[in-house]
């Protein structure tokens, strides 16, 4: 049985409603026992069913965070320094 899904910009080049499919599919998978890792550059697509955060600019780890530890906002200003 798969344990852990990779997705590289799953939602890159869909419309809305083709998104929110996807993170909704990603979503059940989570509620069977499937982690993800979710590669995007798109804070606001991953956020709302993420648990963690890595944050990576110009290949440098700026950090991991738990989701009911930060906020977006908090999370982009890492990226513009």
């Amino acid at each position: 049985k798969t344990k852990l899904l990779l997705l590289d910009e799953p939602t890159n080049n869909l419309s809305v409603k083709e998104s929110e499919k996807v993170l909704q599919y990603i979503q059940e998978l989570r509620n069977q026992g499937i982690s993800s890792v979710f590669i995007t550059h798109n804070l606001y697509v991953v956020y709302p069913i993420a648990d963690r955060i890595t944050v990576l600019r110009l290949g440098e780890n700026l950090g991991e965070f738990k989701k009911e530890e930060t906020s977006i906002e908090e999370l982009t200003k890492l990226l513009k320094y």
